[in-house]
């Protein structure tokens, strides 16, 4: 038989095989213990730029192969999960496979590696993808694209299990840079498996579609969503790795006591105990105030009345010295009886004295002959304050704050140094103020996003009006005497990219519409986008979002 004949021998027998293989799958579809992928099929040639090379796997409905021997083991390393005893298991990936996987397991695991209860449930998500013995269960291929079918509690934990992880280096969440487009705080179970199906990810070697199936609801005839145990954070691993830390679990964070109820407040019946007690304390030491001034007066009206008493016993001698009856002769007998011996007076005393009067004596000849030479003193003053302020002449007052509060030699005084040499000094801000009084804030409800509240002023009609004054301010012409020459906006404001030769649109302009590159046709444009098998209107708000995220 001639060539001729060989290649239509050829073309016969690929053709019967391609039909025999596309009876087998249509018939025996969605079985327990077959495979809908086995060995490697080479690079995929629509994907571009992978960290990994994209090896996709060869469409092949058979049974599972039972593995043993170095396969087991290297299965034992990479999916630990489904090892079931050497000689009992069977996987539906081949070394190849296994090798490939855990070479892409490697990558993501380096970020996950704080929690290994969330690194194991994250291998364990691609393992039931890639050696499920049961894979045409979980796992059905419509045309180029991969549909992987979940179950709800499944991907719940798993997703649970990593949400917290942190990365050291970065302080920030671990699934954030698993979530794409949506970052830590918009992550859902759902986007965390669509941005890991999809190839722009760099890992991913074909677009997987990941579905996750509520408990209850119909599925297709065959069809068993995969219900596998995901690892609490709080577990320790089958392989040994332990419970993740309270940083990155909440679960294994130990329990806080809640603090005690606060102690009933203080009441006397129905009133407040405290306002109680101060009335009571002020009415006892008002009246015992008015006591005592009653007493006081009373008192002080007797001792009077003696005093009147013992004054008239007063008269005059025959040398017209006053002379005192019997009470006042009484007084001056008391009055001599407490006259101080001398032998009391201690050391302390004479010394005190002594240095009273030497100091007294002093500041008295001072301040007598300071008046007697009125002008000398005047002017002797005046003369030796006039040399010690001598050195105000040449006294340098620094006010510039640089120059107080950075030394010459600091980094922050150089590099502004540097700054001032090669561009401009630091310019002045100029702010215009924004406000909406009344205006009510309004929730929008982001196909990409979710749900966000804006505030009255982040509007679409007061960003147009925020657009065309800064127009008018950009539009602004003056008379400058210092140019000689009428000047705009370009000719003052701050250009660092371009400072000898600007533009406005080299000027350096803060504000809302810049969201929009000020430009009116970008703020008003719109597109319909489907995601999840949702199609909603994408516009301005989901572009700003975008943006302050």
């Amino acid at each position: 038989m001639g060539p001729p004949d060989r290649r239509r021998t050829f073309t016969i027998t690929v053709t019967l095989m391609f039909i025999f293989t596309c009876s087998v799958t249509v018939e025996a579809l969605n079985q327990a213990g077959y495979c809908s992928f086995y060995e490697e099929c080479g690079r995929n040639p629509s994907v571009n730029g992978s960290l990994i090379k994209p090896i996709i796997p060869c469409v092949n409905y058979s049974p599972a192969r039972r593995i043993q021997g170095a396969h087991y083991q290297q299965l034992k390393k990479v999916c630990p999960m489904l090892a079931k005893g050497e000689g009992n298991t069977t996987a539906c990936c081949s070394m190849n496979q296994l090798a490939s996987l855990d070479n892409s397991l490697t990558l993501s695991k380096a970020i996950l590696v704080r929690c290994p209860a969330c690194a194991d449930n994250f291998a364990h998500l691609h393992c039931i993808t890639t050696c499920s013995p049961d894979q045409s269960q979980t796992l059905t291929i419509t045309r180029t694209i991969n549909v992987t079918i979940l179950g709800q509690k499944f991907i719940d934990a798993s997703f649970k299990s990593c949400k917290n992880v942190r990365i050291p280096a970065t302080g920030g969440y671990a699934i954030a840079t698993m979530c794409g487009r949506y970052g830590a705080s918009l992550c859902t179970p759902q986007r965390w498996l669509d941005f890991q199906g999809d190839t722009s990810n760099g890992l991913a070697p074909l677009d997987i579609d990941f579905r996750i199936i509520p408990e209850g609801d119909a599925v297709p005839p065959g069809i068993v969503p995969y219900a596998g145990t995901a690892l609490r954070c709080n577990e320790t691993t089958d392989t040994g790795g332990k419970a993740c830390s309270c940083q990155d679990c909440v679960e294994s964070c130990p329990a806080v006591a809640p603090p005690p109820n606060p102690p009933p407040p203080f009441q006397i019946g129905e009133l407040d105990g405290v306002m109680v007690v101060c009335l009571i304390a002020f009415v006892a030491l008002s009246i015992s105030f008015l006591i005592f001034l009653a007493v006081q007066k009373f008192v002080g009206g007797h001792d009077v009345d003696m005093k009147a008493k013992g004054e008239g016993t007063k008269g005059k001698d025959k040398n017209s010295n006053t002379v005192h009856g019997a009470k006042g002769r009484k007084a001056e007998v008391q009055a001599k009886a407490e006259t101080i011996d001398p032998q009391d007076v201690t050391c302390t005393d004479r010394n005190s004295l002594a240095t009273q009067e030497f100091l007294g004596s002093l500041f008295r000849n001072w301040g007598t002959l300071m008046a007697r030479h009125p002008f000398k003193v005047l002017l002797v003053s005046a003369a030796v304050v006039a040399a010690f302020a001598a050195g105000l002449m040449h006294i340098e007052l620094t006010t510039d704050p640089v120059q107080l509060w950075s030394a010459p030699n600091s980094r922050a005084r150089r590099e502004k140094d540097f700054h001032d040499k090669h561009f401009d000094p630091f310019f002045r801000t100029n702010q215009v103020i924004l406000t909406a009084p009344g205006r009510p804030s309004h929730s929008y409800d982001s196909l990409l996003f979710g749900k966000h509240t804006f505030s009255g002023i982040i509007s679409k009609d007061l960003i147009l009006q925020l657009l065309e004054l800064q127009k008018q301010i950009q539009a602004i012409e003056f008379w400058s005497d210092e140019l000689n020459q009428t000047a705009t906006l370009k000719d003052i404001c701050f250009a660092p990219l371009n400072p000898n030769n600007s533009s406005l649109t080299d000027c350096a302009v803060n504000s809302l519409p810049q969201y929009f590159q000020n430009s009116l046709k970008n703020l008003n444009a719109k597109v319909n986008m489907t995601e999840l098998g949702v199609t909603k209107e994408v516009d301005w708000r989901d572009h700003f979002i975008y943006c302050v995220k």
